[in-house]
C-alpha cells in the first residue's frame, strides 16, 4: 500500500505532505530527547534564542509569502516564488541593522558571532519554508513529503553525531553543534527550490487556467481562497507575529538568565512544533487543494491538543520520575503554563485556512496584530512592572493566550462565508 493513502481524508495528491509532517514531529520528538539528554540548559538556551532570532528575520523577510503562494492559485507557482524569494531575500538584506540589535539586546555575549548565526539560519530557513510551499503546488508526491520530513530528520542526527563527537563544549560559541546541525537541516530543505528555476511545464500552466476559470472539477471543488490583503497588512502581521516570538525568546534570558530561558524555550520548542504541524499538514494543505477535504477542523484541533497534553505528561513524568538530568529539574514549572498555550494555539492554527476561504483574511490580520501587541508587552513589561518570577510571568502570558487564541479560533469557526464557495461550507465545524 502507498503511504499517502493511509491519510485518506486528504487529496491524494497532498497526503504525502502530512506523512512528511508527521515523521518531522517524530524527529522533532527525538531531538528534544537529544537536547535534554546530550545538551545543557545554557547550550539549549543559546541555541534557542539564536535560532528564534533567525526565525524572526526570516519571517519578516518573508512577509507570510509562503501563504500567499498557495492562496494565490490563479498565479503561474514557479514564477511567484521566484519572486518571492527575491523580494524576500532583498527584504533580509534591509532587515539586518534590526538584527543586529536583537542579537546585542539578548545579552548572550558575542553579538556579532550571534548575529551571523542567525543570518546563516534565516536565509537557509527562508527558502525552506518557500520550497515547501512552491512543492504542494508543483512537486512529486515524494517531495512533497521529503522537503518535510528530510530538515529535520538530518538535524536531529547532526545534532546527535556533534554531541557524541564533541562531548566537551563550552558554554558559548565556541563549538555550536545545535547551530550547525539547524543550519544543515535548513540547507537541504532550501534544496527544493530549485523547483522554482525550473521552466513551467504545460500541466501547472493548465492547473492556473483552470484555478482561474469557472471551470468545475470532477470532484466537490474547495471553497474558494484568496489573500486580498495589501502588501503593508501582511508586512505588519509578520512583523507582529516575529516581534512577539523574539521578544519571548530574547526577554527570558535577559530578565531571567540563560539557565531559566534554556528550560523554557527547549519545552516551548518541542510543544510549538505540534501547532505548527497542524498548520503545515493541515491549513496549507487544505489551501493548496482544488477538491473539498472531508476532515473537519475541529477533529484536526482536538488531536492535536490530545497530543501536546501526552507530550506535556510525558515530560513531566520524566522529570518527577528522575529520568532527565539533575540540570533539567527547572522544567516542571513549565509544563503545564505550556500546554494550556500549545493546545489553544492547536485549535488556531487548525481553523487558519478559513480566514482565506471566508473572505476575512484582512480582519484576522488586524486581530492578530492586536494579540501580539499585548504579548510583546506582557513580555517585555511583567518583570519590570510586576517583579514577576518566571514561573509567575510565564503563567500570566499563557493564561492571556489561551483566551486570545481561543475566542479568536471560535470567531473563525462561527463567523459566515462572505464570498460563494462550494456547497457544505456550514460544516466549518
Amino acid at each position: 500500500m502507498k503511504p499517502w493513502k493511509l491519510l485518506p481524508s486528504l487529496p491524494r495528491a497532498t497526503a504525502p505532505a502530512a506523512l512528511g509532517s508527521l515523521v518531522s514531529l517524530a524527529a522533532q520528538g527525538f531531538l528534544a530527547l537529544v537536547l535534554f539528554r546530550l545538551f545543557s540548559p545554557e547550550e539549549v538556551g543559546l541555541f534557542s534564542a539564536t535560532s528564534q532570532l533567525a526565525f524572526f528575520w526570516a519571517s519578516l523577510a518573508l512577509a507570510q509569502s509562503p501563504l500567499s503562494l498557495l492562496a494565490e492559485r490563479h498565479q503561474e507557482p514557479r514564477a511567484a516564488a521566484r519572486r518571492a524569494w527575491r523580494q524576500s531575500a532583498w527584504r533580509l538584506l534591509w532587515l539586518a541593522p534590526v538584527a543586529a540589535l536583537g542579537a546585542v539586546w539578548a545579552g548572550l555575549g558575542q553579538a556579532a558571532q550571534v548575529w551571523a548565526w542567525a543570518a546563516a539560519l534565516g536565509l537557509a530557513q527562508l527558502s525552506w519554508l518557500l520550497a515547501q510551499s512552491l512543492t504542494l503546488r508543483v512537486g512529486s508526491r515524494w517531495s512533497m513529503g521529503l522537503v518535510r520530513m528530510v530538515p529535520p530528520v538530518l538535524a536531529a542526527a547532526a545534532a546527535v553525531l556533534g554531541a557524541v563527537l564533541f562531548p566537551v563544549r563550552g558554554q558559548g560559541l565556541e563549538l555550536p553543534v545545535l547551530l550547525v546541525s539547524a543550519c544543515l537541516g535548513y540547507l537541504a530543505g532550501a534544496a527544493w527550490m530549485r523547483l522554482a528555476f525550473q521552466p513551467a511545464s504545460t500541466a501547472d500552466v493548465a492547473l492556473v487556467a483552470v484555478a482561474g476559470s469557472d471551470l468545475q472539477p470532477a470532484q466537490p471543488a474547495a471553497p474558494t481562497s484568496s489573500d486580498p490583503r495589501s502588501a503593508r497588512l501582511k508586512m505588519l502581521h509578520t512583523l507582529t507575529d516575529g516581534l512577539a516570538a523574539t521578544a519571548l525568546a530574547l526577554s527570558w534570558p535577559a530578565h531571567y538568565g540563560v539557565q531559566e530561558a534554556g528550560w523554557m524555550l527547549a519545552l516551548l520548542r518541542v510543544l510549538s512544533f505540534i501547532p505548527a504541524l497542524v498548520h503545515t499538514a493541515w491549513a496549507q494543505v487544505v489551501l493548496s487543494s482544488d477538491t473539498k477535504v472531508r476532515l473537519r477542523p475541529i477533529h484536526v484541533a482536538f488531536g492535536a491538543s490530545a497530543l501536546v497534553l501526552g507530550v506535556g505528561a510525558l515530560v513531566s513524568a520524566s522529570v518527577l520520575w528522575g529520568w532527565l538530568d539533575a540540570r533539567w529539574q527547572g522544567l516542571v514549572n513549565c509544563v503545564w503554563p505550556l500546554v494550556a498555550w500549545q493546545m489553544a494555539a492547536c485549535f488556531m492554527a487548525a481553523f487558519a485556512h478559513l480566514p482565506f476561504q471566508k473572505g476575512l483574511a484582512a480582519m484576522y490580520s488586524w486581530l492578530c496584530v492586536g494579540i501580539n501587541a499585548v504579548f510583546v508587552a506582557l513580555c517585555l513589561g511583567g518583570s519590570a512592572v510586576f517583579d514577576f518570577t518566571a514561573s509567575a510571568h510565564l503563567g500570566w502570558i499563557s493564561a492571556f493566550m489561551v483566551l486570545s487564541l481561543g475566542a479568536l479560533a471560535l470567531w473563525i469557526a462561527l463567523s459566515p462565508f462572505r464570498h460563494a464557495v462550494a456547497p457544505g461550507r456550514s460544516e466549518a465545524l
